[in-house]
């Protein structure tokens, strides 16, 4: 019986458009994100310090997604895969990636992401990203990586936050630590 269901699933998955969506790929720790690029709505260079962002007069709030996810994990760069992109590889400098709630544009919510590289434009087929497996969802507890790419030789795997939810969770967290 599997071997069916594998062809069956082979040929259903050919069947499906392949339709790609651009999305801003970027470094946290040990492991690279990307954000749908209509999620990006300003990506600052860090130099030395990070800047205070507002919007209509309020505060944006910056997280260290990287230091939630990760804990106190250091690495070192030797040790990740590299990003390449048209031939060049990411770049590994801080900025800092201003996202926005997809979904909600009149009540702009922003939240500001201190990443380990420059963001990178990547284009990705939906055919490519599949669900989270288990034991990354148990590892992180978080309900903002809901999918990943899986990796390839010209690629490491890429795990795709939803900005909704994101914004949504680091709300809900300042609110209940007041």
């Amino acid at each position: 019986m599997p071997a069916i269901s594998s062809l069956r699933s082979q040929r259903l998955l050919e069947l499906r458009p392949n339709v790609e969506q651009q999305y801003v790929a970027f470094r946290l720790r040990i492991a690279w994100f990307v954000l749908p690029i209509k999620a990006i709505y300003r990506v600052i260079p860090l130099e030395k310090h990070v800047p205070k962002v507002t919007l209509s007069g309020d505060n944006v709030m910056i997280i260290d997604l990287g230091k939630i996810l990760f804990g106190q994990t250091k690495v070192q760069d030797s040790d990740l895969q590299q990003l390449v992109v048209n031939g060049a590889e990411v770049v590994s400098k801080p900025s800092l990636i201003i996202t926005c709630n997809q979904n909600n544009q009149q009540n702009n919510q922003l939240v500001g992401i201190l990443s380990n590289s420059h963001p990178a434009l990547q284009k990705i087929s939906q055919a490519d990203i599949v669900p989270l497996p288990a034991t990354y969802s148990q590892r992180w507890k978080v309900d903002f990586v809901t999918s990943m790419t899986l990796p390839s030789k010209d690629r490491p795997s890429l795990f795709v936050i939803n900005s909704d939810r994101l914004i949504a969770n680091a709300i809900n967290s300042t609110k209940n630590s007041h």
